[in-house]
């Protein structure tokens, strides 16, 4: 990934939050505490990231009150709670 490419993600990220008006991204455990990902071919409600693993996951509004139904891949839940992508995918990111 490269710089660039990193701040189009990060802004793709904030765009959702900011129409969604959410104030943070929690993935739903079930009956039994795990929150486990699935397969899907559809999109990442969140970056728009191409057929992968989702999460099952909710968010917090202060005008709507929790938001569910949202499908989130793995670099948008970490991104969620880390405020960045993975360390590897930071320390290999070039010019």
């Amino acid at each position: 990934m490269t710089k660039k490419e990193y701040e189009i993600y990060e802004q793709r990220f904030q765009d959702f939050m900011e129409r969604m008006d959410l104030n943070n991204l929690s993935t739903k455990s079930d009956e039994n505490g795990n929150c486990e990902p699935y397969f899907t071919w559809r999109r990442c409600d969140v970056c728009g990231g191409l057929a992968g693993d989702r999460y099952d996951c909710n968010g917090y509004s202060p005008t709507n009150g929790i938001i569910e139904d949202i499908q989130a891949c793995p670099d948008c839940v970490y991104y969620a709670e880390y405020g960045q992508l993975d360390d590897m995918t930071m320390m290999d990111m070039t010019d």
